[in-house]
């Protein structure tokens, strides 16, 4: 039996090349461990064309590597390049190169069922990702190269089962199975982020070196999950077209400032968002930014220099949340532009993203819901979608009594664009009368996502617990004065509380906890 370990280290994070635990960084790690693997005779990368092993990369684990080497890669290129390497062998395990944690017991097992039930594609489930390679007997990456063949998407963590899927009936598929389910942790043992290297460091630092080790190490260490911030809701305007009334900004609007959002010509000026984002990636060092936490963001008079500032950081992503009211003429595709110019995000995501909230699709029921502008607010979605086909949605919450409605919403937007979410109403911790169609929370709660993963930075700086806060518990500081790391890990307190299922103050309240900000 002969088989190859095929590692596709293109385009790897910096952070792939930092050094771990004992001095070694993740692509050497990753290396060494493929190399373990069951009957492995050779190892190849993917890489770029310009392409160089660190300085301090072993030599000796350095001769008989294969290099193919490629420009740019793309799904196509990449199935291509498996299959002729996976060809002269009886099996191909595949990883990615920043996977320090690949497991040699687990690919064993993996190799043992896959070769017990002539499987074709044989993968693992329920573990972390980063543990396990996938298995391709030689002919299913031929066959893969084949449904490739018109296919120039990027290459993906998803490559192999982004194309087996298109006609996965016809291929044996085996799946390795954890003995305890940890998918629901949202785990990447892989350096391509600062949070996820540094999640790395604390599980080796914990002791684990293996799959088998996981489980317990999460169940004793629950508040080590939390690394560093990957999404951070930003308030840039005070005022709003409308006063929705799902929407807590009203109210609150008119008890902090005596204003109602109508009344309001309030904005954060746009060096202050500047400096925000810069310290933004100094800390995180990549982010999603998303406009804004409350307010219409259209109002503010320098939205558009705004979009290009964090368009001009390939670190930091864009979501733009907005009613569709109040954008001017020919800001759409000025921004479209803009985009397009810009560099790709340094984390695969898509540059920009918009949120329309609409509500509903009918003019007298979104009338009762937003008030004024059906017209223009479904006009703008409309826009976005030609201008941003990927990457611009409408939305709409979910209420009791009017599922019917929702239907009609749903049916009526799903023929424009496949971009359509329905999302759960939310109390703010009972600050709203509930107005839930259904119960969607765990039969187990979880620690927070919001406090795992989250900042919401207000117009002042202010930089609350939470979106659900209100300003109902003292702030974790100012992001305009303090430093980003010290707000962050005055968090740190409440997220392990919730870990040790402890739930103070309005969390005892919350039904957000199970959300998640991607």
């Amino acid at each position: 039996m002969s088989a190859i370990a095929i590692l596709y280290a293109a385009d790897l994070s910096p952070v792939a090349f930092e050094p771990l635990r004992g001095g070694k960084d993740s692509f050497s790690l990753a290396v060494e461990k493929a190399r373990s693997f069951p009957d492995v005779s050779a190892v190849a990368l993917l890489v770029g064309e310009d392409f160089a092993f660190p300085a301090n990369f072993d030599a000796a684990v350095r001769e008989g590597i294969l290099l193919e080497r490629s420009a740019s890669w793309n799904r196509k290129k990449a199935l291509e390049r498996i299959a002729a390497l996976a060809d002269p062998y009886d099996l191909a395990y595949f990883a990615w190169a920043d996977c320090p944690l690949l497991d040699a017991e687990l690919a064993s097992a993996i190799r043992a069922r896959h070769l017990r039930y002539a499987a074709e594609y044989s993968y693992a489930d329920g573990w972390p990702y980063g543990f396990a390679p996938e298995l391709l007997a030689p002919r299913a990456a031929s066959s893969l190269a084949f449904l490739a063949a018109e296919d120039a998407e990027p290459v993906g963590r998803d490559l192999i089962f982004s194309v087996l899927q298109k006609d996965i009936n016809s291929f044996d598929i085996e799946t390795e199975i954890s003995p305890v389910d940890l998918r629901s942790h949202r785990l990447s043992l892989s350096a391509d982020s600062a949070r996820n290297l540094l999640l790395l460091k604390r599980f080796m630092d914990a002791g684990v070196c293996c799959a088998a080790d996981a489980a317990d190490a999460i169940a004793k260490n629950p508040a080590f999950l939390r690394t560093l911030p990957a999404f951070f809701c930003v308030q840039v305007a005070g005022a709003c077209p409308q006063e929705c009334g799902l929407c807590p900004w009203p109210r609150v609007s008119r008890e902090s400032s005596g204003l109602g959002p109508l009344e309001r010509s309030d904005f954060m000026p746009l060096p202050r968002f500047e400096a925000l984002l810069d310290s933004i990636r100094a800390f995180s060092r990549d982010a999603v930014i998303d406009l804004s936490a409350w307010g219409e963001c259209s109002l503010h008079p320098e939205i558009e220099k705004m979009i290009r500032a964090v368009m001009d950081r390939p670190e930091l992503a864009l979501i733009i949340e907005t009613s569709g009211i109040g954008w001017k003429s020919g800001i759409l595709e000025s921004i479209a532009a803009a985009s397009a110019l810009s560099p790709s995000r340094t984390s695969g995501r898509a540059k920009l993203s918009w949120i329309v909230s609409l509500d509903s699709d009918d003019s007298g029921r979104y009338a009762v819901v937003r008030g004024r502008g059906y017209e223009e607010a479904r006009t703008f979605a409309e826009k976005a979608i030609a201008a941003f086909p990927k990457d611009a949605w409408v939305q709409a919450v979910r209420v009791k009594d009017q599922e019917e409605d929702l239907e009609r919403f749903y049916r009526a937007w799903k023929v424009k664009t496949p971009n359509v979410i329905v999302q759960k109403h939310d109390d703010f911790c009972g600050y709203l009368p509930s107005m839930k169609a259904t119960d969607l929370s765990p039969v187990i709660r979880s620690p927070c996502w919001h406090l795992m993963r989250d900042v919401v930075v207000l117009m002042d700086g202010t930089v609350p617990i939470c979106k659900e806060d209100l300003g109902r518990s003292p702030s974790l500081g100012n992001a305009f004065t303090d430093d980003l790391s010290l707000i962050w890990e005055r968090g740190a307190d409440l997220y392990a509380s919730h870990a040790s299922l402890v739930y103070p103050g309005i969390c005892a309240k919350c039904d957000e906890y199970y959300t998640y900000n991607f």
